[in-house]
């Protein structure tokens, strides 16, 4: 694992941008939540702001690819990073309940921000490495992400309670400064020469993608994922806040516990990964049922410390699924489609992540968080069985061929 990431030299580059980037990303959201519960005291302003978070997608992810034909990837990531650090800036402003349009607004344009950078990121991997890596590789995106939560979550809890919320602010804008910086001095994200690459027409058309999806049922299963599984994890999502401030009362440092193990569970799926060499579909919604037995069970204790660890056995989980089902998009689906590919499933998935934070922030005003934890977790349970049958007649090597032929 470690020698395909040596090997990798545009991959480290791309790897240690995300990280910089994510870990300011991840101080501010963990204070900004905390701050949120602390002026406000009320769950449906967090499920507002993660779901204003997640709204951009649906306007913006599916432009992402033919935003990086004409523009280039390399440039446009540098400029949402650029322009991400600007807009931080209006969070050192906030100071009162009265001042949360500022939080609101600012959520928004970020996430816009992010809505045209994360695919294009994605898109940008198989483009830069090669295929007998790709497991691999998306292995070390779960890694990523692990060393965001568990260095950006806890140092950004600790941070936030010692120095106070406008500390991790400004951590986060300078990290956006500094992944940019990172990122211009790749030599290009694309396959090939880049300049020649965003002189060429755009020939990625939706109305040409779309059918296949239709006329593919594999596809239209991936499809069904991306809407099903975002709208539990956004249960997942506001619970974990609300689980450290209200029902543990540990304020800003059960947050940054709470995600920091969720980084730790991450940064140690690979290592179970690699172990999985085949039937790749069949173990990631084994691991789906894993997530929902694991949340039902964190619905139930008293204890902060085993809901901590039984979040990290969640996540655990949710980065050997995360994996395999990425490695078998990138594989199964022709590249001249990956852009377009991974630009419409970020809109579904975090479009459907945002109307569950929304509506679970309503369902705190009235339920137990427990009470919503639980049925979170009941229904991981249910997709999981449910995509685990539906997945058991292909194969993806027949799959593959399939869509091959009709990309030619």
């Amino acid at each position: 694992m470690f020698k395909t990431f040596t090997f990798e030299k545009s991959y480290r580059k791309l790897f240690l941008a995300g990280i910089i980037n994510g870990i300011g990303d991840r101080f501010s959201q963990v204070a900004l939540l905390a701050l949120i519960l602390q002026m406000t005291g009320s769950g449906l302003s967090v499920g507002i702001t993660m779901a204003l978070r997640m709204i951009p997608f649906l306007f913006f992810s599916t432009l992402s690819s033919s935003i990086a034909r004409k523009f280039g990837r390399k440039r446009i990531m540098i400029f949402t990073d650029l322009s991400r650090a600007v807009i931080a800036l209006s969070f050192l402003t906030v100071n009162s309940p009265a001042e949360m349009w500022i939080v609101y607004a600012a959520s928004f344009l970020l996430a816009s921000g992010e809505a045209i950078y994360s695919p294009i990121r994605k898109s940008s991997i198989p483009a830069i490495v090669s295929s007998k890596s790709l497991k691999e590789i998306n292995g070390w995106e779960q890694v990523l992400m692990g060393f965001v939560l568990v260095i950006g979550a806890l140092s950004g809890g600790i941070v936030s309670y010692f120095l106070g919320a406008k500390a991790a602010f400004l951590l986060n804008i300078v990290s956006f400064l500094v992944a940019g910086w990172i990122l211009s001095t790749l030599p290009s994200l694309d396959g090939k020469n880049e300049n020649e690459l965003i002189s060429k027409p755009n020939h990625e058309k939706y109305s040409e993608l779309l059918p296949v999806i239709a006329a593919s049922s594999f596809l239209f299963m991936l499809m069904m994922f991306e809407l099903i599984i975002p709208l539990i994890n956004g249960i997942e999502n506001v619970l974990l806040s609300v689980y450290a401030v209200e029902t543990f009362e540990k304020a800003d440092l059960g947050v940054g516990i709470f995600y920091s193990v969720l980084g730790l569970g991450l940064i140690i799926s690979p290592l179970l990964t690699k172990m999985i060499k085949k039937r790749f579909l069949l173990f990631s919604f084994i691991c789906i049922i894993g997530e929902g037995l694991f949340l039902t069970t964190i619905s139930q204790t008293k204890a902060f410390w085993l809901a901590a660890v039984l979040f990290g056995m969640t996540a655990v989980f949710s980065g050997i699924g995360n994996t395999l089902l990425d490695t078998i998009a990138m594989e199964t689906i022709p590249s001249k489609w990956h852009g377009m590919y991974f630009g419409l499933t970020s809109m579904l998935s975090n479009t459907f992540i945002g109307v569950s934070m929304f509506f679970t922030g309503i369902a705190l005003e009235w339920l137990n968080p427990r009470l919503v934890g639980m049925f979170g977790g009941i229904m991981y349970i249910a997709a999981g069985t449910f995509f685990l049958l539906w997945s058991l007649k292909y194969s993806v090597d027949q799959e593959k061929a399939k869509l091959m032929k009709k990309a030619v």
